[in-house]
């Protein structure tokens, strides 16, 4: 459990340093784009683009972090009213169908990059591969079907201690 919190605790600092300077990098490229357009009269061509792939960067890559975190839209009325053992249940099959949804787009995520490879796109002004920054959505969709199979496995764990304690 040790190893697991430790390893946990790293990861998150890897995960928001890189989401952190992705957002960062964004905010100084268009914030100097829009200066140099209106000191300058000048345009940078490949702000817009870098802006918008770094987005999708961050936006990716903030999924499995807003999950392992909890920091995802959850609407708990219902879940609320159930008593305890339901909850406990609900939770394990929300979690488990969240996972492998998660999965099963990753792969779908993974096809599309691939995709993306073998046609050989490339960004309009930089003539950079996007294969390669695409390649942020099947890793944030698998680190987020990570993180559920990692909180459904927990709460069965977590159950099954709390019924030793009960007795």
């Amino acid at each position: 459990m040790k190893t697991f919190k430790k390893i946990e605790k790293i990861w998150s600092s890897i995960e928001l340093a890189i989401l952190g300077l992705i957002t960062l990098v964004m905010s100084v490229l268009l914030a100097g784009n829009a200066v140099s357009r209106y000191l300058f009269n000048k345009s940078w061509g490949f702000s817009e683009e870098v802006g918008s792939l770094a987005l999708v960067a961050m936006t990716f890559l903030g999924i499995g972090y807003a999950v392992r975190k909890k920091q995802h839209i959850e609407m708990s009325g219902f879940y609320d009213l159930l008593p305890k053992q339901a909850q406990w249940a609900l939770r394990l099959f929300i979690d488990l169908v969240s996972a492998i949804v998660l999965l099963f787009l990753t792969y779908l995520a993974y096809e599309y990059v691939l995709h993306l490879h073998q046609i050989g796109e490339v960004t309009t002004m930089l003539q950079f591969p996007v294969y390669l920054i695409m390649a942020v959505i099947p890793i944030g969709f698998f680190v987020a079907f990570l993180s559920y199979l990692v909180d459904f496995i927990m709460g069965i764990y977590t159950r099954k201690e709390n019924d030793i304690d009960a007795k």
